[in-house]
């Protein structure tokens, strides 16, 4: 692998992926603000919390996206690892969408269960290619079983 070709990719996905969440919190302003005032399961950051630790995972997810990428042997490989990045984008994005967006807290809990999955999947997928890749998926995977936990909170609390 040249290491040209991996940051160029980096950079292209990296800022990919934190446009897509820009793009999300930008849709979901007004729930975003509606969530402070939400009763809240205990071990919940503060809110400052949120945008740090989705911006570290959204640059993570878009390294270990170009990782697996450019280490691909095939093509076969490569579109597999672009159909997980792509799955688990989707569902991210959509879970903004249904928390922030739209208040269905209880349904987000279950789109948030399927997240994991889809992330669970992302990590299968790019281990084949790059350990390194999948290991930097980790951290995502850990934050969304929190992210859970607080979606089931919020559920049950509101």
């Amino acid at each position: 692998m040249k290491q040209g070709k991996f940051w160029k990719q980096a950079v292209i996905w990296v800022l990919f992926s934190l446009g897509l969440g820009g793009l999300a919190t930008l849709l979901t302003r007004r729930g975003l603000a509606a969530f402070d005032a939400l009763a809240k399961p205990p071990l919940t950051p503060p809110r400052i919390v949120f945008p740090i630790a989705w911006s570290v995972l959204l640059i993570l997810i878009g390294l270990g996206y170009a990782l697996a990428r450019t280490r691909a042997d095939s093509a076969s490989q490569r579109d597999a690892a672009t159909l997980a990045y792509a799955v688990q984008s989707v569902f991210f994005f959509c879970w903004m969408i249904w928390f922030f967006g739209l208040g269905l807290y209880c349904f987000a809990a279950v789109w948030l269960g399927g997240m994991i999955v889809s992330v669970l999947a992302m990590i299968r997928v790019y281990r084949r290619i790059s350990a390194l890749a999948a290991y930097l998926q980790v951290p995502y995977l850990l934050w969304c079983c929190f992210a859970l936990y607080l979606n089931i909170g919020v559920c049950a609390l509101n």
